[in-house]
């Protein structure tokens, strides 16, 4: 390939191979704000379903061409990409059908970074760090020796059990695997004591009745996306006010779809060194 061409090797593998470096990039909502905080523009993003589809919602002050099979091809069609860059958690486009991933990949070629299965956080991140560095010749704000000061700061308490969970409906509540989520992951890998989970993917369904029993944790880490329970309609669910973190005040926002950077990251852990 010519000097003046660009190319990158994604996580499924595929090689992606253009004339120049793409300037007009739409994204996976949780790539565009990685992106986006490493100083790469990006010109729109689509989804999360989690999210209503506005970009203030996102904390994404750009275009939202939708989400699921709701996306709006027309405005993706004006914004002109010339890059696609999306998440995957299985090899697909995380956030739209296939058909809509299939009207993407007419418009414009596409980058997927794998952010679950056996990849750590800091692998996760620096993939979008590699990523980034291709689509801008800038140096990078963000250093691992954040998060490195940050997890040396947390220290083991093994008498502290942590619980993730997302509030799914009146009935349910979502335990989330730490060893799904690259997040938790790393609290498990720095010693973070979790609740066991009954699942190999990413959530537990847990009857709220049966919560402080099967998750008798001291702190709670609480899934902050719009579509968890809000505190309003927590707070008249029995079985939510009996989990011992709760009942101490012992609940901190987590997001399991976050930027994807060192920064981000220490910011994370910090927050539960200071309540673990």
């Amino acid at each position: 390939m010519e000097s003046s061409g660009w190319s990158f090797d994604d996580d499924r593998q595929q090689h992606v191979a253009l004339a120049g470096r793409p300037v007009r990039v739409l994204a996976y909502a949780q790539a565009a704000l990685t992106l986006e905080q490493l100083g790469v523009p990006v010109v729109g993003y689509f989804g999360s379903q989690h999210h209503a589809d506005s970009g203030t919602a996102a904390g994404l002050d750009l275009p939202c061409v939708g989400s699921g099979d709701g996306i709006d091809l027309d405005l993706v069609k004006s914004l002109r990409p010339d890059l696609v860059v999306g998440v995957t958690y299985a090899g697909e486009v995380y956030g739209v059908t296939p058909a809509v991933a299939d009207e993407f990949e007419g418009l414009a070629p596409s980058v997927l970074i794998g952010i679950a299965g056996d990849r750590t956080l800091p692998a996760v991140i620096c993939r979008f760090h590699e990523l980034a560095s291709a689509l801008t010749p800038t140096d990078l704000p963000d250093s691992e020796a954040d998060l490195t000061s940050a997890l040396d700061a947390l220290g083991e308490n093994p008498s502290v059990q942590v619980v993730a969970l997302s509030g799914g409906t009146e009935t349910d509540a979502y335990v989330a695997n730490p060893a799904y989520w690259p997040s938790l992951h790393l609290l498990a890998d720095a010693g973070v004591q979790f609740t066991p989970t009954t699942t190999a993917g990413g959530w537990e369904v847990v009857k709220w009745t049966e919560l402080a029993a099967k998750h008798p944790a001291d702190l709670v880490l609480y899934d902050q996306r719009p579509n968890s329970l809000g505190a309003d309609r927590l707070a008249g669910i029995p079985g939510w006010s009996e989990v011992p973190g709760v009942r101490t005040g012992k609940v901190l926002h987590w997001n399991p779809e976050p930027p994807l950077t060192f920064t981000t990251a220490a910011a994370f852990v910090t927050s539960v060194a200071e309540h673990h």
